[in-house]
């Protein structure tokens, strides 16, 4: 019994790992993909909204939560509680994804 308590708080510990770290990306990319404004139309919007969202996944990812709005860097957007609940589903999904492959491989 306490090997597997140990095993899944491995698990879990791993989880909450990538979690965080893909947590801050995916929430810029998503930002960044829904605000742009001047992004065209038609396949080249595809195309401008893909551009500002990676742009914005950098920048969430070194701003820790807070894009940037404009040229001066100054922002009134604060992402840090959907970075949270994003690194919350990436963990548990993770975490139940390879708590059940594990047990059946086992």
């Amino acid at each position: 019994m306490e090997k597997k308590t140990t095993s899944e708080r491995k698990l879990l510990f791993i989880s909450a790992i990538i979690g965080i770290i893909f947590s801050f990306p995916l929430t810029g990319f998503i930002y960044g993909f829904s605000v742009c404004k001047d992004c065209g139309e038609g396949i080249s919007e595809i195309f401008g909204r893909i551009f500002i969202g990676l742009v914005e996944a950098i920048l969430t990812t070194i701003t820790l939560g807070a894009p940037w709005d404009n040229v001066g860097g100054t922002t009134s957007t604060n992402l840090r509680l959907y970075v949270f609940l994003t690194a919350l589903i990436i963990t548990l999904l993770l975490f139940f994804i390879l708590k059940r492959s594990k047990y059946q491989i086992d």
